[in-house]
């Protein structure tokens, strides 16, 4: 998987992301954990700024990552 750098579809880099961790059988918040390591840039930025306590769940962090 290629890192998401904010110039491509966040869609697909979600979609490519999940298929990965589906298959590796893990829990929710191994899914929250391991996002960051395919981010770089300013999407890396992004998350780095984000408040602690703001995501409960994936799918906090993927609806505030697509928009």
């Amino acid at each position: 998987m290629d890192l998401y750098d904010g110039t491509t579809d966040p869609e697909e880099t979600l979609r490519v992301y999940k298929v990965q961790m589906y298959i590796q059988d893990v829990a929710d918040a191994a899914y929250c954990r391991y996002f960051p390591a395919t981010l770089k840039g300013v999407a890396q930025s992004w998350f780095s700024d984000l408040p602690l306590g703001t995501i409960s769940c994936f799918e906090d962090l993927a609806g505030g990552f697509i928009s």
